[in-house]
């Protein structure tokens, strides 16, 4: 039993697979970064800043992929919580695109389609769902490929600073 379990001692630990983080989202807290990973798993994940308004969210791309074949796009699906309802704000799909290392990296494109009104001679929101209004602004300078998708997103909503309280990959 003591061989075993110095035998056992001394073999390298397995770990599992760690889980491909498709993109980052980040915002700006009190002059520093703050980043949340972004894995493709299955399930409704909640931000570590839930409840957190901002008035600028960034998406940046997450870890290249190794593989000799394109890997799938994924479509992430972005949250409002209100007590227990959730209420769709935006979906960013994600489409990898091989870099000069040979890898796949994220690209994107955001995918919002309010019910607006031209009112006072500004777009608004026709409705606002749970108080989350659904008109998004792009303000970055990044442009897309041929194929419409970034390299990274900027983006605030016109109507003031919201929370990203949780987002579900599929």
């Amino acid at each position: 039993m003591v061989v075993a379990a110095l035998l056992l001692g001394f073999m390298p630990a397995v770990h599992a697979a760690s889980t491909a983080v498709i993109l980052l989202l980040e915002h700006a807290e009190a002059g520093k970064t703050v980043q949340a990973k972004i894995e493709a798993k299955d399930g409704l994940v909640v931000s570590p800043d839930r409840d957190k308004p901002q008035a600028k969210w960034i998406i940046r791309a997450g870890e290249a992929v190794k593989s000799e074949t394109r890997p799938g796009d994924r479509s992430i699906g972005f949250y409002q919580v209100t007590g227990s309802q959730n209420t769709l704000l935006f979906i960013v799909r994600a489409r990898y695109y091989q870099n000069n290392e040979g890898r796949w990296e994220p690209r994107f494109q955001l995918n919002d389609e309010p019910l607006v009104i031209r009112k006072n001679g500004q777009w608004q929101p026709l409705t606002t769902a749970q108080g989350v209004p659904n008109l998004i602004a792009r303000t970055g300078a990044a442009l897309p490929n041929a194929e419409g998708y970034f390299s990274s997103l900027e983006f605030g909503f016109t109507t003031g600073a919201i929370s990203i309280d949780a987002w579900q990959v599929q």
